[in-house]
């Protein structure tokens, strides 16, 4: 026991000793500086790593300018009072209230406040000044290391729905991995830390300010999107969301408009100025929309088909779902919890999921049958036409369909258009015009030339749910580019059942394949 705790003893000065922490500190630094593209930036942040942990110049400076002059001792408290207000009065404040101009004299209340209680704790040399100074710098130590791990390496994210159900159930809380596929830069870097779109506790507030925003970056990563890979990403329609109803796609109700928001039967100008008069509508930049989950069956440049639910590439059947699960009706048409079948004798049976079709023969015999055609509304998957082979397209019969790939050219036909003209228009910015005569035909204009064939710049993916009839995924809103993709879901690290609020011991850090 002696010897373990000298051995203990040893390591911790090793650890604590100020030339290791200034050398795994600077290695760090150096090597995040080298793959952000900013090299430069070791010329200044390692100098003052080195002020830190050995040479403490700026910290013996500040402290003999304190105690030599007043002002300064004023301007370093008034400092600490902003950096402490900001930290916790503005962060109380916002989760309790809501943020808006008039509340600016409030916080210029608490700071102040906060910079006199400050002073005088420096006037009167007390503890209780080091001990605030203490747990500000914590705070702020601790929140720019986490912030930094969340953009660039390992992010949490809970499932809400279940979509993908039997591989991932509500209620799953996984841990995503950014190194996978690279890290983007964040687009909208001033945003509130640890939140998403909207601040806790307060849905319509953003948590983000659109005053700075740069381009779509991503660095390198340790490999790419794969086939049959559980990947997180930002909802390509999520642009502008109904924040009453952020599950409907503000597209979708434009184009077929919703009994829920009594637009049924009007126009879409109608339906447009209708849902912007009596509800509140969100726009989001594209790193801020909504976070989805699927499974990539769709490579760039695939011809991808589904025949009877499941999924071909290329002429060839899926092979890299490990779990599917499908809706049941019985004969009167309602559906069957997947869980949940009856034998022959009309008892239910609980079985886990996912239910096979070998299992819904054993024990329901011809009494249940797979949805499929007779639920999809035509009109509902994309390209959304009315007319044609695409309007009779089904979740279970489905395609075939191209999946667009950086530097591949296409014909711009009226059918090509109803299927790729929101990758052109939106998701490469590129300026788009259509002119459409009487007889079908239509012109197109691409950045204010006349353009018969287009020619991708980005590569996109075909994301469908493992819970194949209860998903929306790329069949409803399309395809997911290359810079909307966020990193690849790898391990379940906690559950608990939404509806009963038991922990699933059974789920935790289980892989997710």
């Amino acid at each position: 026991m002696k010897k373990i705790k000298e051995i203990l003893n040893v390591a911790k000065g090793y650890i604590t000793n100020k030339w290791v922490l200034f050398s795994l500190v600077s290695l760090m630094i150096a090597l995040f500086a080298v793959w952000y593209g900013a090299w430069w930036s070791i010329f200044i942040t390692i100098p003052l790593v080195y002020d830190y942990y050995i040479s403490k110049y700026i910290a013996s400076y500040h402290k003999k300018m304190c105690s030599k002059y007043a002002w300064w001792r004023i301007a370093w408290a008034v400092w600490c009072a902003l950096v402490f207000a900001l930290i916790v009065g503005v962060l109380i404040y916002m989760l309790i209230f809501r943020w808006n101009s008039s509340n600016v004299v409030l916080y210029i209340v608490i700071a102040a406040v906060f910079a006199y209680a400050l002073w005088e704790e420096i006037s009167n040399n007390s503890k209780v000044y080091e001990w605030l100074y203490s747990w500000v710098h914590a705070i702020i130590f601790a929140t720019v290391v986490a912030t930094l791990i969340q953009l660039y390496w390992f992010q949490m994210f809970v499932i809400p729905t279940g979509s993908m159900e039997s591989t991932l159930l509500a209620g799953d809380y996984i841990l995503v991995n950014k190194v996978t596929y690279g890290p983007r830069v964040p687009m909208t870097p001033l945003s509130f830390p640890f939140v998403h779109n909207t601040m806790p506790l307060n849905d319509t507030k953003p948590s983000f300010s659109e005053a700075w925003t740069r381009s779509y970056r991503r660095l390198a990563g340790t490999g790419q999107v794969e086939r049959g890979d559980v990947v997180v990403f930002n909802y390509p329609e999520g642009d502008t969301v109904v924040l009453e109803f952020p599950a409907i796609s503000y597209y979708e109700l434009l184009a077929n408009g919703n009994d829920i928001l009594g637009i049924k039967g009007k126009t879409e100008a109608e339906r447009r100025r209708s849902i912007s008069e009596q509800y509140t509508i969100a726009v989001r930049p594209m790193d801020k929309k909504e976070n989805y989950i699927k499974r990539c069956v769709g490579m760039p440049g695939d011809s991808l088909e589904v025949v009877d639910g499941v999924v071909y590439t290329n002429d060839v059947k899926e092979m890299w779902v490990p779990k599917r699960q499908f809706t049941y009706r019985d004969e009167s048409g309602a559906s069957i919890n997947p869980g949940i079948c009856y034998d022959e004798f009309g008892r239910s049976v609980t079985m886990a999921m996912p239910v096979t079709d070998e299992e819904v023969d054993r024990y329901a015999k011809s009494n249940l049958v797979k949805a499929g055609k007779e639920y999809t509304l035509s009109g509902d998957l994309i390209p959304h036409l009315t007319t044609g082979d695409a309007s009779t397209w089904t979740l279970d019969d489905f395609g075939p369909i191209w999946i667009p790939k950086a530097g591949a050219t296409i014909e711009l036909t009226p059918e090509n258009w109803a299927m790729y003209g929101r990758c052109i228009a939106v998701y490469e910015q590129r300026s788009v015009k259509v002119e459409r005569a009487e007889d079908g035909t239509a012109t197109y204009y691409i950045d204010g030339k006349p353009a018969t064939e287009y020619t991708f710049l980005m590569d996109y993916y075909f994301m469908m749910g493992d819970n194949r009839h209860q998903s929306l995924d790329s069949r409803f809103w399309g395809f997911v580019p290359e810079d909307h993709i966020v990193g690849k879901a790898m391990f379940v690290w906690f559950s608990r059942d939404p509806m009963s609020g038991e922990i699933r011991w059974d789920r935790i850090f289980t892989s997710i394949e």
